[in-house]
Order: C-alpha cells, then sequence, then structure tokens
C-alpha cells in the first residue's frame, strides 16, 4: 500500500507541476499589457531657398589691386651749381602744379656764359661786315684792273700792227707787251684775293653760327637754373634744400602725377580668357574702384585701357590697368592704396544666378514643389568664384533650395524657412 502511494505520488506531482506551469503561463499570457505599435510620422526637412529669375545678368569680377601713378618722374637739376631758391610747396607730400618752382639754382655763371657769347657773335659779326666790305672793294678794284687789262691788250695789237709797218720801234712794242704782262699778273692777284675773301667770309659765318649755337645754349642752361614741375603731382623722395651745392643731374625730388591714377589689378588665366573670348574684349571696359580707410569709403569710376606685356609668372595671370576718372574726392587718394576692384563681365542672357552650393553635381537643382523637392537638371553657364550663372530645367519665380545637407533627395518633405 505504501509502495502503491509513493509510485502514484511519482506520477501525479510532474503532472501537477506542469498543469500549474501552464495554468501560470496562461495567466501571464492573458494579463501582459498590450503595446500599441506607433505611428512614424514622415520628418520634415528646414530648408532655405530663393526665387527663379530668369534674366539677362552680367558676370561681375570682383577683384583687388593697388593705385599706381599714371606718371612717376624723378626730378634731376639740368645744370649745377648752389641752390639759392627753393619753391613754396617744394616740400614732402605737397602738391605742386604744373610750371610751379621747384628749385632754383644761382644763375650768375651761366648769365655771364650768356653775356660773353653775345659779345663774340656781336664781334664776330663785325669783323663779317668787315670781311664783306673788303670784298666788296675788291670786286670794284677788280673790275677796274680788268677794264685796264682790255686797254692794254687792244694796245699790244695796235703795236704789233704798227710794228709790222715799220712805225714804231721795237723797244715801244716790247713796253707796251711788258705792260700788258704786268696788268694780267695784277688780275690774276686780284682774284686770288677775292678767293682768299670769300673762304674767310664763309669761315666767318661759320663762327657766328658755332657762336650762335653757343648763346642759344647758354639761354637754355640759363632757363634751367630755374627746375620747374612738369606736370600737377606729389612731392616725394625730396634731397635738395636752400644752399646746397648741386651737380647737373642730381636728383632733388620725385613728383608723382596726381591728376591721373590707374588702379592695377591681375585677371587669372581663367578669367582673362573668358573675357578675351567675349566680343567686347577687355580694353574699354567699365571698373568701380573702391578704397576704404577707416570710416572713408570712396568709389570711383573708370575704364580698362592696358593690359601688361606678358603673363606673369609668379602669379599665373595678366595684371590689367584701369585710369579713374577724375572727381572731387581724387586728391584723397595716394598711389600704393589698396582698393578693390569691380570689373564689368561678360553678359550672359535668360540666365539665373545661384550660389554654388545650390548646385548638386554639377547639373542638379532642387526644386520646392508642394512642399516636395523635385530634381532639376541645369547646365552651368559661367562661374565667377562662388556665383553660378546657369540655364536649364527651372521656371520663373519658383524655388530653389540654397540648403545643402546630406540626406536630400527626390520626393523629401520640405518647409522653407
Amino acid at each position: 500500500m505504501k509502495g502503491f502511494f509513493g509510485t502514484s505520488l511519482k506520477i501525479l506531482l510532474p503532472l501537477v507541476i506542469l498543469l500549474a506551469g501552464g495554468v501560470g503561463f496562461y495567466i501571464l499570457l492573458k494579463t501582459k499589457p498590450i503595446i500599441e505599435p506607433e505611428v512614424v510620422e514622415e520628418r520634415v526637412w528646414t530648408v532655405a531657398a530663393m526665387p527663379v529669375k530668369i534674366e539677362d545678368q552680367s558676370l561681375d569680377l570682383a577683384l583687388f589691386g593697388s593705385l599706381v601713378a599714371a606718371r612717376d618722374v624723378e626730378m634731376r637739376s639740368l645744370v649745377g651749381g648752389e641752390i639759392i631758391e627753393v619753391g613754396e610747396d617744394f616740400r614732402e607730400g605737397s602738391i605742386v602744379e604744373k610750371g610751379d618752382l621747384l628749385i632754383g639754382v644761382d644763375p650768375f655763371e651761366f648769365q655771364a656764359r650768356l653775356d660773353e657769347n653775345k659779345a663774340q657773335l656781336l664781334e664776330a659779326k663785325s669783323r663779317l661786315s668787315e670781311l664783306n666790305a673788303t670784298q666788296r672793294s675788291e670786286q670794284a678794284a677788280l673790275s677796274r684792273d680788268r677794264e685796264v687789262l682790255e686797254r692794254e691788250v687792244r694796245n699790244v695789237q695796235r703795236s704789233e700792227s704798227l710794228s709790222t709797218r715799220g712805225n714804231i720801234s721795237e723797244k715801244a712794242l716790247d713796253d707796251a707787251k711788258s705792260t700788258l704782262s704786268r696788268q694780267k699778273q695784277t688780275v690774276e692777284l686780284r682774284e686770288a684775293q677775292l678767293e682768299i675773301l670769300k673762304a674767310k667770309i664763309g669761315q666767318q659765318r661759320a663762327v657766328i653760327e658755332r657762336l650762335e649755337v653757343g648763346i642759344r645754349r647758354a639761354e637754355r642752361d640759363l632757363k634751367n637754373t630755374q627746375l620747374l614741375a612738369p606736370f600737377k603731382g606729389y612731392v616725394a623722395e625730396v634731397s635738395a634744400e636752400f644752399g646746397k651745392n648741386i651737380d647737373a643731374r642730381d636728383k632733388i625730388a620725385r613728383i608723382i602725377d596726381a591728376s591721373q591714377l590707374e588702379a592695377r589689378f591681375l585677371l587669372s588665366d581663367s578669367q582673362y580668357g573668358r573675357l578675351v573670348g567675349d566680343t567686347a574684349g577687355i580694353i574699354g571696359r567699365p571698373v568701380t574702384v573702391k578704397w576704404q580707410s577707416g570710416t572713408t569709403d570712396l568709389s570711383f569710376q573708370g575704364k580698362v585701357t592696358r593690359l601688361s606685356s606678358e603673363i606673369n609668372s609668379n602669379s599665373g595671370g595678366v595684371e590689367v590697368y584701369a585710369v579713374l576718372e577724375t572727381n572731387e574726392n581724387i586728391n584723397v587718394l595716394r598711389p600704393g592704396a589698396f582698393v578693390e576692384v569691380i570689373l564689368t563681365g561678360n553678359n550672359y542672357e535668360n540666365v539665373v544666378k545661384l550660389p554654388e552650393y545650390s548646385v548638386f553635381d554639377g547639373e542638379v537643382v532642387y526644386v520646392v514643389n508642394e512642399g516636395r523637392l523635385q530634381p532639376r537638371s541645369v547646365e552651368v553657364v559661367a562661374q565667377n568664384g562662388s556665383e553660378l550663372f546657369v540655364r536649364g530645367d527651372v521656371k520663373q519665380d519658383e524655388m530653389i533650395v540654397t540648403t545643402r545637407f546630406p540626406e536630400i533627395g527626390p520626393n523629401l518633405k520640405v518647409e522653407v524657412r
């Protein structure tokens, strides 16, 4: 009996445990909380956008450069001597007008040299007058001697005729021939003397011409004792002062043209090629030159007038020079100032100007249409720094996304801020 209960307990106990486990599982299953699935909401991306403006546009180039003087002249003394006069505005940084006195050199020696040359010229002209008078006298005497010679020739001819008939003696004929010979000699001497006088007159005229050249040179040297400003400009590097003794060609200062300044700036190879390829070329293009110093902000207009003769090997570009138009503020500027230059670029018809970061893969932009992104194909026509000119499948006033993010793609839901 005891063995029977022990066997039954071994069989029933596992069944009871299994049953209890099943009941417990059932209870847990019935009492577990029900988790409702969450509804995933579509993400809305906040983006910036700009409207499409299809229009003709100019691709202006924003460049930097410096101001240079159209003329920059080293002023050197044309004569040597002591400086006895200095111009009122001959000071570092002053502005002189054309014709203003810079320095005056002691003119005494140059005036004396001029007076001596004039005196020598007067003496030479008097000598020439004397030679001319002697020549006229000799010519008159020669004319008379030739008349006498003609008479002596006729006299010899008559004597020979008479001697043939025996009317005169041989001695008389010989005397007539001797007189004729002496007269011929006199005429020949007169003619030789006139040739000598003619040569002396030529020499004297050469002396006069040489003295006249000397006078012109002396007059120029005397005039050059006063060194004048060749044009309106700034005075720089002054190295002369009152009382200083200078030699000819000594540098005394620099004059920098104040009436005409140029902006010098650099075009890269690509910029140069793009402008040269346009029908308008480069020469004559308008520029706007901006100069800022502290609170002073000035703007000047100008035009490109010339290019450098060769490509700069260091920078790999071409230097361009634009002449500034004169206005009331031009005297404020100084050569060497750093300036911003806006060069009018090529014109493009029916293009859209966009920032570079709004174009993906160089040919796609995203347009906001009913709150979602739509890709559109475009062609980049030109680029200037971070700006692009494009044409393509876009319409006027459509909103192009200008926010760049990795997840951007077709059909994304967006909100324009």
